[in-house]
């Protein structure tokens, strides 16, 4: 384990206490708050007839919380015993990874380098893009998902010369074996808290699935934890990027890794069947906000000032509301990744790259060259303006 000096985090985690040889076998700096609240949301479930509690893992940080700073304590951890000085990742226009990687980063004094690629335009998008140069990301727009590899290549050789050191890739979302790690902890965790709450766990639990790191540590975890419930995630972004197999693999290969770092973890495997992933809530297209997200974010303020978002969440939470109709008194658990209560100051759109600015500013002409936008007219912003 990796402390950092300026950190007064617990360090005490679910995981090592189930498995105590994995605490000087696996990668990890302590960086989260936990563990985080788990509480009924009362008047939800009054309104809604079953019993709905609230994993709040929007409170993982006191800059900025959501589910990727419980990836990051196993990621940075790799992060630093390698020794690297830069770390390099992106997302959406309006990623919230990026965000989280970039508090961590500058935390662990490291340099963040981000590419961006196109997603539809909320209020939430020209939010984080002006809280990016205050925390000092090195941003590069890119367009789609071929111009982002193409980015992320060409970053990764040019930091690599310039620190004189590999630099350290994190695929968008921490899906890799160290962020579901992250998860697989919070397993333990939730089973450690209903038991001292001495409650029975929920029939069901709710978490979204995007780059599937959080998913494939929720299965894991509760397959070596003993969970009884199902484990639902309910898939936000397009097929390609998330899907059973591709999920199965991900479980299947740290329950693996685990096995190597201490022999007596039971043997884990799934089938692409037995992941259940949700379909029918995403809408047009990763970030395209859906009524029934925009409804259920709504209904979530009004009833338990819980904020909430369209891209994740809110399609989560939808997802979980319609299951309740149809499972009166059944005890739900939602998973909230969404940073609750971020403390992050907002600079001035024009600290960004050039590239960005017709974000901001209509007027200035923005060019189109990305390829998917010919497909899918409504997944490039920059058409849309022309």
């Amino acid at each position: 384990m990796t402390n950092l000096p300026d950190t007064n985090v617990p360090t005490h985690r679910a995981l090592f206490d189930a498995f105590p040889a994995l605490r000087d076998r696996v990668p990890f700096v302590p960086l989260a708050d936990l563990p985080t609240p788990l509480t009924l949301m009362e008047r939800l479930s009054a309104e809604a007839g079953a019993e709905i509690w609230v994993k709040r893992d929007g409170l993982t940080h006191p800059v900025y919380g959501g589910n990727k700073v419980r990836k990051f304590e196993f990621v940075f951890g790799d992060v630093l015993r390698r020794g690297a000085r830069v770390v390099l990742t992106g997302g959406g226009l309006g990623s919230h990874h990026t965000l989280a990687t970039a508090v961590i980063a500058r935390q662990c004094g490291l340099r963040t380098v981000c590419s961006y690629y196109c997603q539809p335009l909320t209020d939430e998008v020209y939010h984080n893009l002006r809280a990016s140069p205050p925390l000092g990301i090195e941003a590069h727009f890119c367009g789609d998902y071929v111009g982002l590899a193409l980015s992320f290549l060409w970053q990764y050789v040019r930091w690599t010369v310039r620190s004189g050191r590999p630099v350290y890739f994190i695929y968008p979302g921490a899906p890799g074996t160290p962020g579901v790690l992250g998860y697989v902890n919070a397993a333990f965790e939730l089973k450690s808290q209903w038991e001292q709450m001495g409650i029975p766990e929920p029939e069901a639990t709710f978490v979204a699935v995007g780059s599937c790191g959080t998913f494939a540590g929720l299965l894991l975890g509760a397959k070596l934890a003993g969970w009884r419930g199902r484990v639902l995630g309910v898939r936000v972004i397009e097929e390609d990027v998330a899907n059973r197999p591709k999920i199965a693999r991900m479980v299947n290969r740290a329950a693996a890794y685990l096995r190597r770092q201490d022999p007596s973890i039971p043997p884990v495997r799934i089938t692409a069947e037995e992941v259940e992933l949700v379909d029918g809530y995403l809408g047009p297209g990763y970030a395209h906000p859906t009524p029934e997200a925009l409804q259920a974010v709504e209904r979530v303020a009004q009833t338990e000032g819980l904020p909430l978002e369209t891209t994740y969440t809110g399609k989560t939470m939808a997802a979980l509301l319609d299951y309740a109709a149809d499972h009166a008194g059944a005890r739900l658990l939602f998973v909230d990744t969404y940073a609750e209560a971020p403390k992050l100051e907002e600079g001035d759109w024009r600290q960004l790259p050039r590239p960005f600015w017709p974000i901001f500013d209509p007027s200035i002409r923005a060019r189109c060259w990305c390829w998917r936008s010919w497909r899918d007219p409504g997944f490039c912003w920059r058409r849309r303006l022309r």
